[in-house]
């Protein structure tokens, strides 16, 4: 599916319309590009007309996570010993960045790169994108722990950092 239309979807209706109202529809078959520079123009928009779109990013991020992915998390977790070592298994798996750990209590995502291809198809994404990453990891760790767990972005990739780097914490 078009992500940028899965965005405008995933929106409440009232705020979806204002938002198509001011900045056009995308087109189903857009190309990436096309894509990535709307969904940067609608989250300008939205972040304008003051909507709030963390909820609804982090909604698309959990849509991009394989249902199979998941499988293989709670079939490694269901073997663990403890967290890190499931961590361990998750990075074995190549499941969430290669580069998961525990510091303090918080299992610690970290991402040498960007693996969204919209961000880099345009300058100054919005940072409110990487919410997406954020819900992809929520969705993950909820459906393991079978609870919902907390996603902190400390900073990210398209922020200027050299790395993505997420928080999980409230998973015990």
């Amino acid at each position: 599916m078009n992500k940028a239309k899965r965005i405008v979807d995933n929106m409440d209706s009232e705020n979806a319309f204002a938002v198509c109202s001011e900045i056009g529809i995308i087109d189903e078959n857009a190309t990436p590009l096309k894509q990535a520079r709307y969904i940067n123009e609608l989250l300008n928009t939205t972040e304008s007309m003051k909507i709030y779109m963390t909820d609804t990013m982090r909604k698309c991020g959990g849509c991009c996570l394989s249902t199979n992915a998941i499988k293989i998390a709670k079939k490694l977790y269901a073997k663990s010993n403890d967290i890190a070592e499931f961590l361990n298994l998750l990075n074995e798996a190549d499941i969430g960045g290669r580069n998961l750990h525990i510091f303090e209590g918080k299992i610690i995502a970290v991402y040498k790169k960007c693996y969204c291809n919209i961000p880099k198809k345009v300058e100054n994404m919005n940072k409110k994108y990487c919410e997406c990453s954020a819900g992809w990891y929520m969705r993950l760790f909820s459906e393991v722990f079978e609870k919902s767990v907390t996603v902190t972005i400390v900073d990210t990739i398209v922020n200027g950092a050299s790395e993505c780097v997420f928080e999980i914490s409230d998973y015990v």
